[in-house]
């Protein structure tokens, strides 16, 4: 009976023995093959996630640089307005660092009056309305500061014979309407632009100016000369969109 009772037990211990190394062992090859399987997976869904986010960034702010460049303006000249000629500028933009404008010039000279101690007053009906029209080119350079401005201006007009004839109008012994006056003028300009709001541009410019004067008079000859001098111009253009 000892004999059989050992050998039971030895049997049993035997096979306790076995299950638990068997145990062991397919413990220690499920659990690396967890860890392998999902480690990668996890990455390759963040990089596939991430890539459309920055091309979706990358197009918003194409979209915003292209939109924040203006394409038309109304400007003024503020020099030319304090002095004898009021400049309107209607400015085209197509890119950033080119500007081309229609430039039409306005100087308007009021009637004369005489009004003597004794008597009624007098008019001279002579208010006339000089109207000169052009254009304008501006190339663009960025600096460190302000943008920097190369550019040159056109303008044609064909104003009053008073404002040809100056002084010698008093000597002048035929009618005014035989005079044809024709005015050319040429600036080449450089300077600097500023923006000082939104859309609110303030563009200083200074140059040479050929001016060029030609009057004809019916049945007696025609006159002509050139001056060439200093131009300066302040341009202040608001940018509607």
């Amino acid at each position: 009976m000892k004999k059989i009772f050992l050998s039971a037990v030895i049997a049993l211990a035997l096979c306790s023995y076995g299950y638990a190394q068997d145990d062991e062992e397919y413990e220690e090859e499920e659990a690396p093959a967890k860890v392998v399987k999902k480690a990668p997976a996890y990455e390759e869904e963040e990089e596939e996630d991430e890539a459309p986010v920055a091309k979706k960034a990358d197009k918003k702010k194409e979209k915003k640089v292209s939109g924040d460049v203006p394409f038309f303006g109304l400007g003024v000249d503020l020099v030319g307005s304090l002095k004898d000629e009021a400049i309107i500028r209607l400015v085209f933009k197509p890119s950033a660092s080119i500007e081309v404008a229609g430039l039409i010039g306005l100087w308007h000279h009021g009637e004369t009056t005489f009004k003597p101690k004794t008597g009624d007053e007098q008019s001279y009906s002579d208010n006339y309305t000089d109207i000169a029209v052009g254009v304008g080119f501006d190339y663009l350079m960025p600096t460190a500061f302000l943008p920097f401005t190369v550019g040159g201006e056109f303008l044609f007009s064909s104003p009053s014979p008073r404002t040809a004839l100056g002084d010698a109008i008093a000597n002048f012994q035929g009618k005014l309407s035989d005079v044809s006056v024709t005015r050319l003028r040429f600036n080449v300009l450089a300077g600097a632009e500023a923006e000082l709001v939104k859309g609110l541009t303030l563009s200083g410019k200074a140059g040479l100016g050929f001016d060029y004067w030609s009057y004809d008079v019916v049945d007696v000859g025609t006159t002509s000369w050139l001056d060439l001098g200093f131009v300066t111009r302040v341009y202040l253009t608001w940018y509607m969109f």
